[in-house]
């Protein structure tokens, strides 16, 4: 962390939260609505948290055709 509370560079900052300390890739399969990180690494549990909103929006149609799709 720099002197002025800016994440430093360095640091894996989660693309879900923003937080230093991202300790995982995100997961290339995502449901139907998931959002992307958009960095290379996140939080295990901001993924998990994502992961789970996006699969409470689907219906169980949806979510049975995206699992045949995948």
């Amino acid at each position: 962390m720099t002197t002025n509370n800016q994440p430093d560079e360095s640091e894996d900052i989660c693309g879900f939260c923003g937080q230093p300390g991202a300790n995982k890739y995100p997961h290339p399969v995502r449901w139907p609505g998931e959002n992307s990180a958009g960095t290379e690494l996140v939080h295990a549990e901001c993924e998990n948290k994502e992961c789970r909103r996006a699969h409470s929006l689907l219906t169980d149609k949806q979510r049975r055709d995206f699992l045949r799709w995948v």
